[in-house]
């Protein structure tokens, strides 16, 4: 006869920790971005943007009479875009964190924007699993490619602003001691 323990433990395996991943969509509201993810998605963004607006604007030189409104309409539209794709981004970001989307509402506040965008870029995204969902898969070259563009432009603008009205500075204290 044989008789069971019932107080034998389960032989269920109750790891939570998964090695499931989940390939991110661009434009998709659901799921977790890492960093490198977040800065791709938005500079994607922002530049699709910024290449419709310069297209559309272009086009708005030959209303007669309706520039000032169709170049008016169409900011207002481009800002409102920006801003949705900004929200997107952000709480998909916050959901990597294990953070609610909710705190978004921080890049609204001064001088905390500040902070909460330090937070965004620098902190890493919570290992595996989270209650947001799976972890997103490797980034690819494309994503690594245009995440680090974002701040190769910066640093290159820097030191644009810094290091051209110096070398016209130069150029013009030359062509003045030329001329004595």
């Amino acid at each position: 006869m044989s008789i069971e323990n019932p107080y034998v433990t389960p032989e269920a395996t109750l790891d939570m920790a998964s090695d499931e991943k989940y390939q991110p969509k661009i434009f998709s509201v659901a799921g977790r971005i890492g960093r490198l993810r977040y800065l791709a998605y938005s500079t994607a963004a922002n530049l699709l943007l910024m290449l419709l607006m310069i297209l559309l604007s272009g086009g708005t030189a030959f209303i007669e009479g309706g520039q000032d409104q169709a170049a008016g309409l169409l900011g207002v539209l481009f800002y409102i875009a920006t801003i949705a794709f900004a929200v997107i981004f952000t709480v998909r970001r916050l959901n990597d964190l294990d953070r609610s989307g909710w705190f978004c509402l921080l890049w609204f506040v001064p001088i905390i924007n500040l902070l909460f965008a330090i937070y965004l870029i620098f902190f890493a995204g919570s290992e595996g699993t989270n209650r947001y969902g799976l972890a997103p898969v490797e980034n690819p070259l494309w994503v690594k490619i245009l995440g680090l563009l974002l701040p190769i432009i910066m640093i290159v603008g820097i030191l644009a602003a810094i290091t051209i009205p110096a070398y016209q500075a130069y150029v013009e204290e030359a062509r003045m001691m030329q001329g004595q």
